[in-house]
């Protein structure tokens, strides 16, 4: 098993930390999750970005009542979805 510090930069393993406590359950991510971790890495996201839009996720799922996501696909996409919104300007 690959550590995750030795695979990702400090800052996104501070997003791998992050999304764990989030998420609240479970202690290591898929390999699908650690490809969109490489995916914000390689694209050159800010991890500072993409840990405020989990914080204004989580706080949207906090206020649906709904649980927070398992994985990172939906954050991906909101991700996606911020990065679109933010070029039509």
């Amino acid at each position: 098993m690959t550590s995750i510090s030795k695979s990702f930069p400090t800052e996104y393993s501070m997003l791998v930390h992050l999304f764990l406590d989030l998420r609240g359950r479970g202690l290591s991510l898929s390999s699908a999750d650690l490809d969109i971790l490489k995916s914000w890495e390689d694209a050159g996201l800010k991890p500072e970005f993409i840990a405020q839009v989990m914080f204004e996720y989580a706080e949207e799922c906090k206020h649906k009542a709904r649980p927070f996501p398992s994985t990172l696909v939906p954050l991906s996409r909101r991700v996606h979805t911020v990065l679109i919104k933010s070029t039509e300007f």
